[in-house]
């Protein structure tokens, strides 16, 4: 086991370090008329106690992970997150552990922030979660989850009041393609027509409700190329649509399905950035927002800006995202954050 800088002096060094010399302060409040959501794939945040199940790199009693390695990784989340040109009001993750990796983020990094509202709800048999932190009230939180593999995370569901309107949130980390795209594809699917499901049902019985879906897809609505059926885009109508981006698919290998428009917009058609994760030097853009044609139809709600959050201190020397890594204590995470901005007409 690794040894370094005690636990209570590193914490308290950190945050008061974090505290006084990094990025803008964060606004408590923020502004009714305006909301900012992020998502960010975090790239395994585990905490410092061993209670099986994680990744074996990140248990504390089989490797060098220790709460060092826990501290550092929370104080580099917590300026990569203060690195956002605007505060987050709702920030969306992907890789974490539980709950208590958020409580103690938000408590004790993300300090006077107001994120008085966290969760992280366990998918039985997946070492890292989904989970959310939020400053705006949530009225109710659902989990979903194919089922159809040990590994598959939930995809939350987060019912927010925005100034007495109801705005719902998909909080998503479908299957990496380690392994092999195509044969990997089929748990896409799977965790595609599950939300698929679920946005018909709220259309059905909420039909003025608009929904975003967020996080890591694992799949760029662009990849064309592809002999399998995508989850996210279109193929053949022996394989239909689960999930349409409307003005991104060939109108030619559009179905009678496609008619059915579940998703009216997405982060990537608003942002010229060549991606948020890099792999093999080659950017990709599985980090994505997609959201209903109620937020983009000039009525209440709107989306009026996507960003990537790429300020030079979140990059390595190659200009890709700086991993963290546990035994210097540097880096973010392999992924980049992005925010959404919507104002109320």
């Amino acid at each position: 086991m690794k040894t370094g800088i005690p636990f209570f002096i590193h914490f308290l060094c950190s945050s008061f370090f974090f505290m006084i010399f990094t990025g803008c302060p964060f606004d408590p409040f923020g502004d009714e008329g305006r909301v900012v959501i992020m998502t960010y794939n975090v790239q395994n945040l585990f905490d410092d106690v061993s209670q099986g199940g994680e990744y074996p790199e990140y248990d504390p009693d089989s490797s060098d992970w220790n709460s060092d390695s826990y501290l550092g990784k929370l104080s580099a989340l917590s300026e990569a997150i203060r690195k956002s040109p605007e505060t987050p009001d709702i920030i969306l993750f992907q890789e974490v552990e539980n709950r208590t990796v958020l409580k103690h983020l938000a408590e004790d990094f993300l300090l006077n922030a107001g994120y008085d509202f966290y969760a992280a709800p366990v998918a039985e048999g997946s070492a890292a979660q989904t989970g959310v932190l939020s400053r705006r009230p949530v009225v109710s939180l659902y989990t979903h989850r194919p089922g159809a593999s040990e590994g598959e995370r939930n995809i939350l569901e987060i019912h927010l009041d925005l100034d007495g309107e109801t705005l719902v949130l998909f909080n998503n980390h479908w299957k990496s393609r380690r392994g092999g795209a195509d044969i990997t594809e089929e748990e896409r699917r799977r965790a595609a027509e599950d939300l698929k499901y679920r946005l018909k049902m709220l259309q059905e019985t909420a039909p003025d409700t608009p929904y975003i879906l967020a996080g890591d897809f694992n799949e760029d609505p662009w990849e064309d190329d592809r002999a399998y059926p995508p989850a996210l885009g279109v193929s053949s109508e022996t394989n239909p649509p689960v999930l349409r981006v409307p003005g991104l698919n060939p109108p030619e290998l559009l179905s009678e399905e496609c008619e059915e428009a579940l998703i009216a917009g997405c982060f990537w058609q608003m942002s010229a950035d060549e991606g948020s994760y890099c792999y093999s030097g080659i950017w990709e853009r599985i980090d994505n927002f997609f959201w209903s044609e109620h937020l983009q139809d000039r009525k209440g709600w709107e989306i009026i800006s996507a960003i990537r959050v790429d300020d030079s201190l979140l990059l390595n020397e190659y200009g890709s995202p700086a991993a963290f890594d546990a035994d210097s204590l540097e880096g973010f995470s392999d992924h980049l954050p992005l925010i959404i901005i919507l104002e109320k007409e």
